[in-house]
């Protein structure tokens, strides 16, 4: 036998083999498919969760405890913990679209990072989502442009930047026109670490105009300017608008330090408002700021402000009247508890907030002896001559060694406590009664 017809032969044998081995492995892996659909079939039997209904067992998903912010893309906390125990916890986590419409983002990140966000938020097929974006948007094309893909189906929208200037990126990230609103959008809160600074005021009221449906605001740390030479934006009404946060007022109180969101109200009517913190009235006028309310008419409900230290007993009763559905109210101050005194005095008249529940003075500086005194008239007023009694009251003090009420003056507020009014004066931790 020629060389050539050896070599030929051992060629076929080894094709031979090579197409049994083939055959061989298709074989097995056929057996372990078969041996894994059996496991799953006992693992059925033999686990009570898998016997579930597939909509029991994402309700079970559904009710894991999570933190009150979005989830983040961490493969051992929900949801994507599911996707990583089991194909049946896999299979059941990827048909339950309501686990992935949540997401918190921390920017900046690479490209990858988007091209994941953009798969977690396709597993929420149809559903509203809440995004909130935590960092730097500079240099995030990528992220720009997966927020205005999904922006129809955004319900709740989040900024905190650390960045001075990127809150100017959601505006270019929208492409803010009346063709593109932010329809279905009803939660926006936009939040800096620095202060940060819309070039313009009518370039925020653009964001607010492509959100008609937007029922809670929150803004704090920013600061607005209008232009030199530039004519005051129209007036924008927000229909929906029922909760608004301008700042905190308690931050400010204690530092000056938190933007001046108030100028904002300028150029706002908010018919529906409900709630309204304002941390600051530095940008705007007193006139101003009631001229909002007046136009605005809302049936205010909460109210929480700084009150400037030089407002009078007028500017305190022009503030207040034209809300009289309003049942809590808190008024914070840098200065001693004399600049509540215009407060106090107005309120201790029956035509002044007379739905008034619950009230409460946040303080940084000393009280007197007087001043506890005008407190407790005026306590005494609310609760026995205002067509609604008070429930509760709270005057929050500084920590260094507050100076309790006069024996008389506590004695008379704790018959006040026995009559049913909760009061609370002292520190956050301490009450002095």
């Amino acid at each position: 036998m020629s060389p050539n017809s050896v070599t030929r032969q051992l060629q076929e044998h080894i094709d031979e083999l090579s197409s049994s081995i083939v055959a061989q492995e298709a074989v097995l892996l056929n057996l372990r498919t078969q041996r894994s659909d059996a496991r799953r079939k006992l693992n059925r039997f033999l686990d009570p969760m898998a016997r579930l209904p597939l909509e029991i067992q994402s309700h079970i998903f559904l009710s894991v405890d999570l933190d009150s912010e979005p989830p983040r893309p961490d493969p051992n906390a929900p949801p994507m913990v599911f996707t990583n125990v089991c194909r049946l916890w896999r299979d059941i986590a990827l048909a339950t679209p309501k686990l992935w419409d949540a997401l918190l983002m921390d920017l900046p990140r690479g490209p990858q990072y988007a091209e994941f966000c953009k798969l977690w938020l396709s597993r929420a097929c149809s559903h509203s989502l809440s995004l909130k974006l935590s960092g730097s948007l500079k240099l995030q094309g990528d992220i720009q442009e997966l927020v205005t893909t999904y922006r129809n189906q955004l319900e709740n929208l989040s900024f905190t930047t650390l960045s001075p200037y990127s809150l100017e990126r959601p505006c270019m990230a929208f492409n803010l026109d009346p063709s593109f609103p932010l329809s279905s959008l009803k939660t926006m809160s936009f939040e800096a670490d620095e202060d940060s600074n819309f070039s313009t005021m009518s370039k925020w009221l653009d964001v607010l105009r492509a959100a008609p449906a937007l029922a809670s605001l929150t803004m704090r740390n920013m600061f607005f300017t209008v232009g030199y030479g530039e004519l005051p934006p129209p007036l924008l009404t927000l229909p929906s608008l029922e909760v608004l946060h301008a700042g905190q007022p308690y931050r400010w109180a204690v530092s000056r330090r938190d933007g001046s969101t108030a100028i904002v109200l300028q150029y706002l009517t908010l018919p529906a408002l409900k709630t309204l913190n304002v941390s600051d009235l530095v940008d705007i006028s007193k006139q101003e700021f009631v001229s909002f309310l007046s136009r605005s008419s809302p049936t205010l409900e909460s109210f929480h402000l700084t009150i400037p230290h030089d407002w009078s007993v007028n500017a305190m009763s022009r503030l207040l009247r034209p809300v009289p559905s309003l049942s809590s109210l808190e008024l914070s101050s840098r200065s001693s508890l004399a600049s509540f005194l215009p407060s106090i005095e107005v309120l201790s008249t029956s035509d002044v907030l007379p739905n008034l529940r619950q009230l409460t003075f946040n303080t940084n500086s000393f009280v007197t002896i007087a001043h506890y005194r005008k407190v407790l008239s005026m306590l005494t007023f609310r609760c026995n001559f205002c067509p609604t009694r008070l429930d509760s009251f709270v005057l929050n003090l500084p920590l260094e060694e507050p100076d309790p009420p006069a024996p008389e003056v506590r004695a008379a507020l704790r018959r006040l406590v026995d009559d049913g009014l909760n009061i609370h004066i002292g520190p956050r931790s301490e009450n002095l009664l």
